[in-house]
């Protein structure tokens, strides 16, 4: 029996709560060969359907705000629209720097993103909000030209104005980049390439009542799941060029996957910037005992696993480790010959290809985790503040967790060698914003309070949240 509250279901696990098996279900239902051009494009134009979906359901909201006067709350609609513009701005650069190589007669197909089902439902939608705003124009509620040329942005009806031109400017970039998308191999449609019914289920195979960015919340985890996924699978195949020595097919497919990280990475953006404590707060129980650290694509697979695999096997490649005394000492020597003899021998370029797509990686993991501690300190605050899971202190939990990747890091020998290696602690910056002094340390001193306040279950482990949390880490990806 699912559990629920007022607002609707509770979630039992990560996967119920992200929807990741109809995520899977659409992957499956099509089946394409892994890491190729193929799915690395149904990839992006899926990542594609579930930000319009979030676009539409947005604008929809928003215009029923304006329809009613309420231009405060349609401004924060609009300020997370600007957000998913803004990431599927991102992704529609993708198919533009693949690195597909098309004989002329090979293409088969054309994606185009008009043929969307959700990009249909957004264009009805877009005009149904223009209408609602050019009526309050229209009977003097909103003065349109006095607004613009008098104000800034510390009045709602400027900045929805501001926001609504950009996102319009936004969706002329993703839609032209998204138009026309070739691949070599013939669909029976788009909406069958991309599992569009699918898409759309796990967009609202939950959804609560109310005013709510819970949908929002669960699109910008739904995102990197699915280009996670794909990361993965180009990772995995990288990996095994490697080790059959064919080096530059591994640079390719590391190439595409931190291509395709830059998408995961901008997901973050519209979570930090606009989901605020209170709207946090409104969804929290429903999020049940589940983690962000429970997504196995990316917390085990991508950040761990694959990644401790792949340098192992490209150190292999480079040295021959004569014990592991001398190991370290071997790899450094072997990177730095790489360094000198880059530009005069093939082979050391194509090595030094691969080292430069591995830092790209690890920057990649490092600054997500970085960034990725803006939502605890957003949403839940300071001074031990448990974690939905049980974590005496979420905020310090996501540190330890950060710090713990960084001390083993099994690529830290390549960034030493690059001079790269060096995490700085107590800087100036730092070190003031813990101080009782600053304004910073109050506000998550005061965000805290409020979160231990609301969610004395949580803070107490009472209720579903005595529960033991269910969750095991799954079986290693072994390549």
């Amino acid at each position: 029996m699912k559990l629920k509250n007022e607002l609707g279901i509770i979630a039992q696990n990560y996967t119920e709560l992200q929807s990741l098996h109809i995520l899977q279900e659409s992957r499956e239902r099509y089946p394409l060969l892994k890491a190729s051009p193929e799915s690395t494009a149904r990839a992006i134009f899926q990542a594609a359907e579930i930000t319009i979906l979030n676009l539409v359901d947005l604008t929809k909201r928003a215009s029923t705000d304006i329809k009613f006067g309420m231009i405060n709350s349609a401004m924060v609609k609009m300020s997370w629209a600007l957000g998913f513009h803004k990431l599927l701005s991102c992704i529609s650069t993708f198919p533009h720097k693949l690195p597909n190589v098309f004989e002329e007669d090979s293409v088969q197909s054309t994606l185009c993103i008009h043929k969307s089902p959700a990009f249909s439902e957004y264009i009805n939608t877009l005009k149904e909000f223009d209408r609602n705003v050019l009526h309050q124009i229209e009977i003097g509620n909103l003065q349109i030209e006095s607004c613009l040329a008098n104000h800034s942005l510390d009045i709602p009806e400027l900045r929805l104005l501001h926001l609504t031109r950009i996102c319009n400017h936004e969706a002329t970039l993703w839609e032209r980049n998204l138009g026309a998308v070739s691949i070599s191999t013939q669909i029976p449609s788009y909406e069958v390439f991309i599992a569009a019914d699918d898409i759309r289920r796990a967009v609202y195979d939950i959804v609560l009542k109310g005013d709510t960015f819970f949908t929002q919340f669960r699109g910008l985890h739904q995102v990197p799941e699915i280009l996670g996924e794909e990361v993965n699978d180009h990772i995995e195949a990288a990996i095994r060029s490697i080790r059959s020595n064919r080096l530059p097919q591994a640079v390719e497919l590391l190439s595409l996957a931190n291509l395709l990280c830059e998408g995961i990475f901008a997901a973050l953006s519209p979570m930090v910037d606009n989901l605020v404590t209170s709207d946090y707060h409104q969804i929290r129980e429903n999020l049940g005992l589940t983690s962000g650290s429970h997504s196995v694509s990316l917390r085990y697979h991508m950040f761990k696993e694959l990644y401790e695999q792949l340098w192992k096997a490209l150190s292999i490649q480079i040295t021959d480790f004569p014990n592991q005394e001398e190991r370290e000492n071997a790899l450094k020597e072997a990177i730095h010959q790489v360094n000198r003899t880059r530009f005069h021998d093939s082979r050391s370029w194509v090595v030094y290809l691969l080292l430069n797509e591995c830092l790209k990686l690890r920057t990649f993991i490092f600054q997500w985790r970085d960034t990725h501690i803006h939502l605890p300190r957003n949403e839940l605050g300071g001074n031990s503040v448990r974690s939905l899971t049980g974590s005496p202190d979420a905020i310090v939990k996501a540190q330890q967790m950060k710090d713990s990747a960084w001390h083993k890091d099994s690529m830290k020998t390549l960034a030493e060698v690059r001079g790269i290696s060096k995490q700085l602690e107590d800087t100036p910056l730092s070190t003031y914003f813990k101080s009782a002094s600053s304004l910073d340390s109050q506000i998550l001193i005061a965000t805290g309070k409020i979160t231990q306040s609301r969610f004395k279950q949580v803070q107490e482990r009472t209720g579903i949240f005595a529960e033991r949390c269910p969750f095991s880490p799954p079986p290693p990806r072994k390549v």
